[in-house]
């Protein structure tokens, strides 16, 4: 928070150069930013929308040339997120902010790295996208059982499962997740894959409702449910 002077209450600072701060993963100054626009009466909402939102919908159309670097999104993921950690921590906006304005959606996304492997890059970046956007995201890390993902799913009353892998050996554990899901109940559970060894996949082969290219095709399927 070194920074939160940077940005003088009576500087004209716009919900643009928050776009572009986090865009630029500058988290520091968004953070400032943000302070700013917040100071001179801007709704939090309107932050979120015209600011963090356009940042990551920006982020999300670049995903498709070739010169994306990955860096550059999990830099502007870790400053959107502090912006909106920012707002939480100072209790400018809260859960009766979130149901008045619509700004967040109140489903739940239970999140692993699938048993038999520990690379976590690809689904902290999906962490991190999903927030952005308002889901509630409950990391359950890496090497996780199939069943320990379904059982979090139904302790949280969770509408998704997000599972992670690079690797192909992991797939037999994928594989069991929708089954594990439908023996205790959780028939309505959406099961999302995603990452290198996956998206080599169908659907079908893995047993689960949908495979994600990136984190923003994962946002786009689960947006559309």
């Amino acid at each position: 928070m070194k920074k939160l002077q940077r940005y003088p209450k009576q500087e004209v600072v716009t919900v643009k150069e928050i776009r572009q701060a986090i865009i630029a993963g500058d988290n520091e100054d968004a953070v400032a930013i943000a302070n700013t626009l917040i100071n001179r009466g801007i709704k939090p909402e309107e932050i979120i929308i015209n600011g963090v939102t356009k940042a990551m919908e920006y982020l999300d159309k670049k995903c498709t040339i070739q010169d994306f670097c990955l860096l550059e999104l999990m830099l502007a993921g870790r400053a959107a997120m502090d912006v909106i950690d920012y707002f939480c921590t100072e209790g400018i906006i809260n859960d009766e902010t979130l149901l008045d304005t619509d700004l967040y959606s109140r489903a739940k996304i239970i999140l692993g790295t699938i048993k038999g492997d520990i690379h976590e890059i690809g689904k902290n970046i999906f962490s991190m996208v999903m927030r952005s956007y308002g889901y509630q995201v409950i990391d359950m890390g890496k090497d996780v059982d199939p069943a320990d993902l379904v059982m979090s799913a139904i302790d949280h009353k969770a509408d998704f499962i997000a599972v992670s892998s690079l690797i192909t050996t992991t797939i037999p554990y994928v594989r069991e997740v929708k089954k594990y899901a439908a023996d205790r109940g959780g028939h309505t559970v959406k099961i999302i894959a995603g990452g290198a060894a996956l998206q080599q996949s169908s659907a079908a082969y893995l047993n689960v409702d949908y495979v994600a290219d990136t984190a923003f095709d994962g946002l786009h399927y689960i947006r559309s449910i």
